[in-house]
């Protein structure tokens, strides 16, 4: 059955009054109604709102795609961008239903370790039947954005939310300093009774903030140790990370001395870094901890531990797989679409695409001069493709004579990611045989 009629016929029912809501909504957001939808070119759209901060354009585009497109694969990020952009508008409680959905349908998506821990909290406080304010300020600045007309004001409640977290960092700093100044009056009395133990310390400075690293390069982390007692101590250093991360120690400016103890001086800094490398099969804004532990070689129970995130950066490849329609019939020839997206943070480089189409199904050419048959399947490669860009590839196919009539057809896409080492497979959506 083609779209037109369809279309005639949902009209014809109770529905016709939302759809039309639908379409008033998107007109007044500035959309131009077209009459068939994309879930591939609706995402990108999504998604570039998103990097251009219109969390409210994200919200509508991704509400689209959930609408009319529920079977996307494209489900569990567009959830995830939702769920962001959601929170980044201020709507605490459409964030907090979100993550709550992406938790539930994907509970083993590798995505759930790029979450923001703000997200998994309100989602958490929600389930608890809490109710969620609305952010206002992030809320304001949303609506400002959406409108193209209040940019000042934008950067007047984002300068406003910094202060506010300057002056609540500022209280967290006092207190910590408070408390601080309380241990160090404790460990002074007790220095008393035990004065030579209690000269052994040391203080590890690690920057903060979260080091972004591209997948399966080498990073570093500088660290500072200074010895705060009143002679020279000797420390054993420990750096901590999964196995995969390939940490060591380095002394600074000294590439070929990686230290396992060393001997400090009082107020004399001892610096170093902990050099490790991003492990290719990491997903898109994986985190992980690596930690540096400072033991005393005299004092086995004096240890000073400093730890540090790390992020990777990698590319993020969907593929979308689906006939031109969805009901076809014996001997008929249609076209096939396969849509690779990158969603990642980096640019993607040699994709090695392998398209395997069922029994049912027979390759008559395509598109392109790289797209062909090959042993196994179809096979054709993406040389590039930058962060929030889509590739379309597009074959002519023939459902062949002997098809059973009410036959699902299914194809799997099989993407080898050469730059990261590892292989995904991702399935078409379904195409059923009918008579004519």
């Amino acid at each position: 059955m083609s779209p037109a009629p369809i279309r005639q016929n949902i009209c014809s029912t109770l529905l016709k009054p939302v759809l039309f809501s639908l379409i008033i909504v998107l007109l007044g957001a500035g959309f131009v109604v077209a009459a068939e939808f994309d879930d591939s070119n609706l995402f990108v759209e999504a998604f570039s709102a998103y990097q251009k901060k219109d969390y409210l354009l994200t919200i509508e585009k991704i509400g689209i795609i959930n609408q009319i497109f529920p079977d996307t694969p494209l489900r569990d990020v567009a959830l995830l961008l939702l769920a962001r952009s959601a929170l980044k508008s201020g709507d605490n409680e459409l964030a907090a239903k979100t993550i709550t959905r992406f938790n539930s349908e994907f509970p083993a998506s590798q995505l759930k370790a790029s979450t923001e821990e703000e997200l998994q909290r309100l989602g958490i406080r929600w389930q608890t039947g809490e109710r969620l304010p609305t952010a206002i300020p992030l809320r304001t600045a949303a609506r400002k954005v959406r409108n193209e007309q209040m940019a000042l004001e934008r950067s007047a409640a984002e300068r406003n939310w910094q202060e506010q977290l300057l002056a609540e960092k500022a209280e967290q700093d006092r207190i910590a300093l408070e408390k601080t100044g309380a241990e160090r009056r404790g460990l002074e009395r007790l220095a008393s009774e035990n004065a030579l133990q209690e000269s052994v310390r040391v203080s590890i400075s690690i920057p903060d903030g979260g080091q972004t690293i591209a997948v399966g390069q080498r990073g570093e982390l500088p660290f500072e140790l200074v010895n705060l007692g009143t002679s020279a101590e000797v420390f054993v250093l420990e750096a901590s990370a999964p196995p995969e991360y390939e940490t060591m120690l380095k002394v600074a400016g000294q590439s070929d001395e990686k230290p396992a103890r060393v001997t400090i001086g009082p107020e004399v800094p001892f610096k170093g870094s902990i050099v490790f490398r991003m492990p290719p099969d990491k997903i898109d804004g994986h985190k992980a901890t690596i930690s540096l532990r400072a033991v005393s070689e005299k004092y086995h129970h004096i240890v000073q531990t400093r730890a540090a995130q790390i992020i990777t950066a990698a590319p993020l490849v969907r593929v979308v797989a689906k006939t031109e329609k969805q009901r076809l019939a014996p001997g008929e020839q249609t076209r096939y679409h396969m849509t690779v997206l990158n969603v990642g943070s980096l640019p993607t480089r040699g994709l090695d695409v392998r398209v395997l189409l069922p029994a049912q199904i027979e390759f008559l050419g395509g598109d392109r001069s790289d797209l062909r048959a090959a042993t196994g399947g179809i096979v054709f490669r993406v040389d590039t493709l930058n962060t929030g860009k889509l590739v379309e590839f597009i074959m002519d196919v023939k459902i062949r004579e002997d098809c059973p009539i009410g036959q699902e057809l299914r194809s799997t896409v099989e993407v080898i990611h050469n730059q990261l080492q590892m292989k995904e497979y991702f399935t078409s959506a379904v195409a059923v045989v009918q008579a004519e």
